[in-house]
């Protein structure tokens, strides 16, 4: 491909996206970078060669993450799901309806989230080296033994040779001995893309993250790469992911740099070829990621009862119109009204949480109190409706509350790391109808 790529920026509330498309064929392709890069190096040497063979085949689609290169800066290290936001507004820009979707190492976390969020928009999905979580914990007995462990052994020295491209002898030793432009290449792409103290935030953050919670809700056809020769990346990350997406492929590249446009990079192409254009197809979706929750109103059949038939009418009315007001404007979805209380959806956790504090202090002016629920998980599409066990956890978590009280499973609080909102333990529970005990947490603070 001769040309380069205009780079063109759309707006996501009050933040600026730099984006690029090249490339004319059929299916179209996201790529979603590292929490720090620029699109603004994707087609100089050495990434060119990859970036030119996949556009001969795809239209390639990519961004500079939100705080990170060419894109606007940010106060606060974005959340999943305001970079979810600025996927969607990069595919509205670009009038792609569907894509395949690749990343590599942390950025799988930001790829599975919004593939299983909006499943009849993502056809297929590459992770390369994919990481669930950076730090080890039950079940996932690898990776850094603590936050504080990676910090120390990891993140300080990465920033000591931040912008110098030492950090590149590391993640691709091939390229690094094989082309000594591919240090000052390395150090630019560095300093393009964030500086030390920002880097510095996002490493708390992605310390902090775990999607292991939802590689079981990815829907989409999934192809897990590795390479076992790369000595920077733990395979057993890998083999986590291929074994928790349903479905999901797992292939083994040669090579020894980490990077996918590394020594061996043909045969990543070949495989991301064969894989999206080949007999792999998108299945269509009834279900999707969502964050579900529910209200009650405290004491609703004595409070009926003392108010009578027309007042308590006109209190569900009420409390109805604020609800649905409410849940739009934390860009929600309402379902329906419970008789005395109310289902919506979201398709970002720190919203619903936010949603649900607001209409818990919202509603002292129509006399009532509401004790609320949160859950994300896998819930069915009927038509207008909802259904499923994510939706039963959170009416049974809404369930456990007291009067002004918003309770959330631990998947809630885990997805909505680096937004500001604080949680208290609430314990440890059972759920009525629903396996094993749930870590509940009850919401502190919005960050607001």
């Amino acid at each position: 491909m001769a040309m380069t790529p205009t780079i063109r920026y759309v707006r996501v509330g009050d933040t600026h996206i730099a984006y690029a498309a090249a490339g004319s064929g059929a299916q179209d392709m996201l790529v979603v970078l590292p929490t720090v890069g620029s699109i603004e190096l994707l087609v100089e040497p050495p990434g060119r060669g990859l970036f030119v063979g996949l556009t001969k085949s795809m239209r390639v689609i990519s961004f500079d993450r939100r705080g990170s290169g060419i894109s606007d800066r940010v106060a606060e290290p974005p959340t999943l799901e305001e970079q979810m936001d600025d996927i969607s507004a990069v595919l509205d820009a670009c009038g792609s309806e569907q894509v395949a979707l690749a990343a590599e190492a942390e950025s799988a976390m930001l790829a599975v989230m919004y593939a299983a969020t909006f499943p009849d928009r993502v056809s297929h999905l590459i992770v390369t080296h994919p990481m669930a979580r950076t730090t080890a914990a039950p079940g996932y007995d690898w990776g850094w033994a603590s936050a504080e462990e990676r910090y120390r052994k990891f993140v300080l020295p990465t920033l000591a040779r931040w912008g110098t491209g030492e950090n590149a002898a590391t993640l691709a030793p091939v390229l690094a001995a094989r082309d000594p432009s591919f240090l000052r290449w390395w150090g630019r792409w560095e300093r393009i893309g964030a500086s030390p103290g920002e880097v510095e935030q996002r490493a708390d953050i992605n310390s902090r993250l775990d999607v292991r919670e939802i590689l079981p809700r990815v829907q989409t056809p999934t192809l897990v790469l590795d390479r076992p020769g790369a000595k920077a990346i733990d395979s057993r990350h890998a083999r986590y992911f291929a074994e928790h997406i349903p479905g999901a492929r797992l292939l083994e590249l040669p090579g020894r740099d980490a990077v996918s446009f590394g020594d061996g990079y043909e045969e990543y192409l070949t495989a991301v070829e064969e894989f999206t254009l080949g007999t792999a197809t998108a299945r269509e979706s009834q279900r999707a990621l969502a964050t579900v929750l529910f209200t009650d109103i405290v004491g609703s059949t004595e409070l009926a009862a003392e108010l009578g038939d027309r007042r308590w009418r006109e209190t569900l009315e009420g409390h109805d119109r604020m609800t649905r007001e409410l849940v739009g404007r934390f860009g929600g979805r309402a379902i329906k009204s419970t008789g005395d209380g109310f289902l919506a959806t979201f398709d970002g956790p720190a919203r619903a949480v936010r949603c649900a504090s607001a209409l818990a202090s919202g509603v002292d002016e129509l006399g009532i109190e509401l004790r609320a629920g949160l859950h994300a998980g896998e819930v069915e599409l009927i038509g207008a409706d909802v259904g499923g066990m994510a939706v039963h956890i959170g009416a049974r978590i809404g369930a456990l509350g007291q009067p002004g009280e918003v309770l959330a499973s631990s998947t809630v609080r885990d997805l909505v790391v680096g937004s500001g909102i604080e949680f208290r333990e609430h314990g440890e529970r059972e759920l009525k109808g629903v396996p094993g005990s749930w870590r509940i947490f009850s919401v502190a603070g919005t960050g607001e």
